[in-house]
């Protein structure tokens, strides 16, 4: 491997939406990735002008990989988190399996999307917040009916009373989260 390559390959962190949106990242863009759905969620004329200047210092701008997001699903699936997680999360977070895969724990996401987080420790990533605490425990979620309390993996309706369904904490998982 040829020092730049090397150098290329160093550490580097996978930007979801909110490094751009909150600002205040103590990164420098050339050492950041991102995807290209990100674009899509800035609102504010501060997060787009931030998100451009960034791409003008070096901020790369990568396609995800269908691979990692279905790796990716699988986990969201298994935690309940796949109804919180939009396209992009499922993407940055694929992207963020990429890296790991590529270069060890060298690959940190940095996020505030506690959804996103503890998918993020499922997968083994370590995580960075912009302005958001890291959450202290890896969760499985269910959904609780409000009318006749039973359990459920899904849905938003109760099937036995039709009831509304409400996310409720299974589980909490032994590992703590990998962060920075």
């Amino acid at each position: 491997m040829k020092n730049n390559e090397k150098q290329e390959m160093m550490k580097k962190y996978i930007a979801d939406s909110a490094v751009f949106i909150m600002g205040n990242c103590p990164v420098a863009a050339a050492d950041m990735v991102t995807i290209p759905q990100v674009e899509d969620e800035m609102k504010s004329e501060e997060a787009v002008f931030r998100y451009g200047l960034s791409k003008e210092e070096g901020l790369r701008v990568e396609a995800v990989i269908d691979a990692y997001t279905d790796i990716v699903k699988v986990q969201a699936s298994q935690t309940r988190d796949i109804e919180k997680l939009s396209r992009t999360d499922l993407g940055v977070l694929a992207k963020a399996l990429e890296y790991k895969e590529k270069i060890g724990d060298d690959a940190v996401l940095i996020t505030d999307d506690f959804a996103v987080q503890n998918i993020a420790a499922r997968l083994g990533i370590i995580v960075m917040p912009v302005m958001q605490r890291v959450i202290r425990d890896q969760i499985v979620w269910q959904k609780q009916c409000i009318g006749c309390f039973r359990h459920f993996k899904e849905g938003d309706e109760c099937p036995v009373c039709g009831s509304p369904l409400r996310k409720k904490m299974k589980k909490k998982l032994k590992e703590k989260p990998k962060t920075i």
